[in-house]
C-alpha cells in the first residue's frame, strides 16, 4: 500500500509541475564516447537517479531528445544519452561500453550540475537496440554496479548464454512481433528471462494491431535501419512512467505488479508481464 501511494504522489506531482519544467541539457564528449545529458531543473535533488541510456545501430546522442525530455521532467532524474562508439555504427562492443561507463560514472559530479553534490545516486544502465547486448555483457566489468537496467528492445540477445546478476532487476520494453530485423525472441523477452525472476519487468507493446516499431523510443527512427510507425505516440511518455515505477520498486524492494499499471497510458496496447509471469503463455491480447 505503501509503495502504490509513493507512485501515487509521484505521478501526481509529475502531473502538477510537468508544465513548470525546466530542461537542461548539454553535449559533450569524454575519451570514451559522447554524451548529451537532460535534467529538470525545477526538481529538487535532480540527481537522485542517474540513468544511462545508450544508443542505437546507427544513432547518436541528438536522437533520443523526446523519450529524455519525458523521463527528466518533474522527476528526480538524470538521463545521459550515450554513446560509446561514436565514428562507428555498430553499438555492439561490451568492451567500448564498460570503458564508457567506467569513465563517466566517476565524473559525473563535475559533468553534471544538478549531480555536483550527489555522491551516491541511484545509477540505471540503459540501452537501446545493440547497446542492450553491449550492456548486458559488459555488467560484470563495470566498477560499479548500476542498480537496475532498461532495456529498450535490446538486441541481440541470447538467453541461454546471457545472465543479468540476481542482484539486478530489470524493466524491458519490446514487441509482440519482429520489426527492424530485430527478432522478438533475441529482444526484449529474452532480457527479461535472463533477469531474476524476483525482480523482473516486461512491457510487451502489441504492434500486431497498431503500427508500431522497434525505433519508437527514437526521435525521427533509426537514420537508414528502420524508419517511425503511424502508431506509438503514447510510448515515450508510458515508458517514463515505467520507469519511476521501477526507481520505487528498486527503493522499497517491493515489485508488485499492481505498482507497473500505467493507468491512462496505452490502455489495451501491451501485455505486462512480473516477476514469475511467463511472456511465452497464452497472449492476453
Amino acid at each position: 500500500m505503501l509503495t502504490r501511494l509513493i507512485i501515487f504522489y509521484s505521478l501526481l506531482c509529475k502531473t502538477v509541475f510537468a508544465s513548470e519544467a525546466t530542461i537542461a541539457t548539454k553535449v559533450g564528449a569524454v575519451r570514451a564516447g559522447s554524451y548529451k545529458y537532460f535534467y529538470d531543473e525545477s526538481v529538487t535533488n535532480a540527481c537522485d537517479t542517474v540513468l544511462f541510456l545508450n544508443v542505437g545501430t546507427a544513432m547518436g546522442v541528438k536522437d533520443y531528445d523526446n523519450i529524455s525530455t519525458a523521463i527528466v521532467s518533474g522527476n528526480p532524474v538524470v538521463t545521459i544519452v550515450g554513446d560509446h562508439a561514436p565514428r562507428f555504427p555498430i553499438k555492439l562492443s561490451s568492451r567500448s561500453y564498460a570503458k564508457y561507463y567506467n569513465e563517466m560514472v566517476p565524473i559525473l559530479q563535475r559533468l553534471v550540475p544538478a549531480c555536483k553534490d550527489k555522491k551516491n545516486p541511484i545509477i540505471l544502465v540503459a540501452a537501446h537496440s545493440a547497446s542492450g547486448q553491449a550492456a548486458i555483457k559488459a555488467l560484470p566489468n563495470l566498477d560499479r554496479k548500476p542498480d537496475g537496467f532498461v532495456g529498450l528492445d535490446p538486441f541481440s540477445i541470447n538467453d541461454l548464454r546471457m545472465k543479468i546478476d540476481d542482484s539486478i532487476p530489470s524493466l524491458e520494453w519490446g514487441f509482440s512481433k519482429t520489426t527492424c530485423r530485430v527478432k522478438i525472441n533475441n529482444a526484449a523477452k529474452a532480457a527479461y528471462k535472463i533477469t531474476n525472476s524476483k525482480n523482473r519487468v516486461f512491457y510487451r507493446v502489441d504492434n500486431v494491431s497498431e503500427d508500431v516499431a522497434h525505433c519508437v523510443f527514437t526521435d525521427k527512427g533509426c537514420s537508414f535501419i528502420c524508419g517511425l510507425k503511424a502508431d506509438g505516440g503514447w510510448i515515450p511518455a508510458a515508458v517514463a512512467t515505467s520507469i519511476q515505477s521501477f526507481i520505487t520498486a528498486i527503493k522499497t524492494g517491493s515489485f508488485n505488479k499492481s505498482n507497473f499499471e500505467l493507468p491512462g497510458q496505452g490502455e489495451g496496447k501491451f501485455e505486462l508481464f512480473v516477476n514469475e509471469e511467463d511472456p511465452d503463455a497464452k497472449s492476453e491480447l
